[in-house]
Parts: C-alpha cells; structure tokens; sequence
C-alpha cells in the first residue's frame, strides 16, 4: 500500500509509526509544512510544499501565522501526488483553505483522505452544538470522512463511527537502573512559556529543601522567543540557587535523548496545553516514573499508582505533592517493572498499532 502522510513538521511521535508501516512493505512518504531544528531524518525524508503566490502575497502585507491563509503551490503539488499515486493520504490539516483544497481534490483522485487529529473523546462522545462537534458531524455524516486520534482509549461509545483510535508506538527499552539516594528528575521541553519550565523548577526547589535531589532540563532553542524564555530560566535557576542541582541543555538531537531517560529515575512534563507530547511515552517507554498535567493529551496512556501520576493543570501545589509522591513511592515502583513493562506492551507496542490501523485502513 503507498501511504502519504502531510503532516505540520517531522514530529517526533511517528518515527516508530513509519519505521512499522516500512516494516511491513508499505511505501510511505511525508510532505511537511516546515522542519524543526533538531529532526531525525534518517527513517523518512520529508518533502517540504512549497506555498503558493497568494500565500506568500498574503502573509507579506498581513501579520498572521502562515497556516491561516496556507494554499500549497498547486501545479508541483498535483504533480507529486499525481508521480505517488498514493492509496491512502494521512492529513492533519493545517489551514481551512488547504483542507477544503484537498476536499476538492479528493473528488479527482483514487486515493482515501483520513484525517489526524488530537482531539479527546469526551468533547465528541454526545450530541452538543458546539463548533468541534460541527466539525466532526460534517465530516463523518455528510462527507463520509474517516479520522483517527491517538489520544483517546477506545471508541465504542463515540456517537461518530468513523471516528478511529489509532495508538502512538513507542518501543519498549527498560535497562536496570540503579537505585540510589539521590532522586534524579528530567524534564524535556521547547522553551517557551507554555511548558512551565519555571513549575518544574519550583518543584525541585520544594524537594530540596528534604530530600536529596538532581535534575535536568533540555529543550529547544530555535527562535529569539525561545533564546529569551531560556535566560529568564537559566536566571530563576540562579537566582534560587540551584545552579548546582539544575542543569540545562538546549538543542539536543532526538537520537541523543535516550541516554538522558536512563540515566533519570523520573519524567515531569508540566506543561499546561500540549495535545499530544511524545516525550512522557518515550519516557514510559525506557522506564522512568512519569508525572504530566491533567491537560496532557497522552495521559491516557499512563496507569495511575504503576507507572506515573497526573497533577492539576497549572497547580504548583498539586505538582509539588506529586513530584514527593514520585519520591516517596521510587522502590515500589521499580519492583512493579514486570507489571509495568507488560502495560506498555499492550499500549505501545508495534502488535497494538497493528491491530487498529488495520480497522483503520480496511
């Protein structure tokens, strides 16, 4: 089967996905919209689409994000699909203009149009009015659409039935840690306001005060927002004086991060909206302890009291008491291994990915 996949940017969440899809003789290629500083191009080479004349022509006299007036440079991008001949086309839509070109387009082609998106169950699974709910109601009653989401846990009791689950994958890499005194956290995370960098930091704070206690921070540095969210976090962390118990990397590539997931007993990601962050499974997945917000999208693939807690969102009390917890349980939780490692089979695994994108795709 020949898959296209047009996705924002080379998240890092589908690496597993493509190398499964290749694995299994399907001929996969990805179109992006853009490429981040620190992608891994080695699995799949993304096609950058190149943006029309009137885009270009738009986003020149009107400040607006690019994706607002996005149009694709349509000769060379029928060209392309025309050389794939794609079966099945994977979109997570961008801009509406592009998502209505493509609905149009979908009409002179073979191929099938299934949507990805991040949306969580409980805002679809009952009849509302609300604008999401629209949305979904014309796509899968009036256009007949399928789409999937990997943050929902079954789909049984979803008014839409075209409305798929569709797992991240995330190998399973345990190796033996060494259990010791010192309490070692990691948290992964572009440096930009959202991701409570500075949440995280007064956690640590919190639990220096009794217990011994290590943690690292890596996250991206590619804009002058980002250079400037930075500084002010390298000045808190000075300013509190933690600079010997808080280190900070910016602009690690993605193939270097796993040595920091062994080397750390615990995973927090504080931050307050994020659909879909691939770091907390990646950390499951090379057993750590893991702690997100009740916001967090992929929380659903943690199981409470075995592998991870979940904090309230944008509640540094709430984080504190977890992150102690973290602490407090750190010997039960490396002797429930077994058990652990069995749960992120049956979520993470190629098998279980399997299973659903064959409903998906059949």
């Amino acid at each position: 089967m020949k898959i296209l996949f047009i996705l924002p940017r080379y998240h890092t969440n589908y690496i597993e996905i493509f190398k499964t899809l290749l694995s299994k003789g399907h001929k996969v290629k990805l179109c992006v919209y853009n490429f981040g500083l620190i992608e891994d191009h080695k699995i799949i080479k993304p096609k950058m689409i190149q943006p029309s004349f009137f885009t270009n022509f738009i986003n020149y006299f009107i400040n607006s994000k690019l994706n607002k007036f996005y149009l694709p440079n349509i000769n060379q991008f029928n060209d392309f699909i025309e050389k794939f001949s794609p079966d099945v086309v994977i979109m997570r839509p961008y801009s509406k203009m592009f998502t209505i070109f493509f609905l149009i387009l979908k009409f002179f082609k073979k191929f099938e149009l299934i949507l990805y998106h991040q949306t969580d169950k409980k805002k679809l699974e009952k009849f509302n009015f609300s604008f999401k709910f629209t949305k979904f109601f014309l796509l899968d009653k009036i256009l007949k659409l399928k789409s999937y989401s990997p943050i929902i846990n079954r789909r049984e009791n979803l008014y839409f039935k075209k409305f798929y689950y569709l797992p991240f994958i995330s190998r399973i890499k345990f190796k033996e840690k060494k259990i010791t005194k010192k309490n070692k956290f990691l948290m992964i995370g572009k440096f930009i306001k959202k991701k409570n960098h500075e949440m995280f930091i007064r956690g640590i704070e919190f639990l220096n005060k009794n217990h011994d206690v290590q943690a690292t921070i890596i996250g991206e540095v590619s804009s002058q927002d980002h250079e400037k969210e930075f500084l002010r976090i390298k000045k808190l962390i000075a300013t509190l004086k933690l600079s010997k118990k808080i280190v900070l990397i910016k602009n690690i590539n993605n193939n270097k991060i796993q040595k920091f997931y062994y080397k750390n007993d615990f995973f927090v990601l504080p931050t307050n909206h994020d659909p879909a962050p691939y770091s907390i499974l990646e950390a499951m997945s090379h057993g750590c302890q893991v702690l997100c917000s009740s916001s967090c999208g992929t929380k659903n693939y943690i199981k409470k009291n075995l592998n991870g807690f979940i904090f309230e969102n944008n509640n540094q009390l709430s984080l504190n008491n977890h992150m102690l917890k973290m602490v407090v349980n750190k010997n039960k939780f490396f002797k429930k291994q077994n058990r652990n490692r069995l749960h992120l089979e049956s979520y993470l695994s190629r098998k279980n990915f399997d299973t659903f994108f064959e409903k998906l795709v059949k």
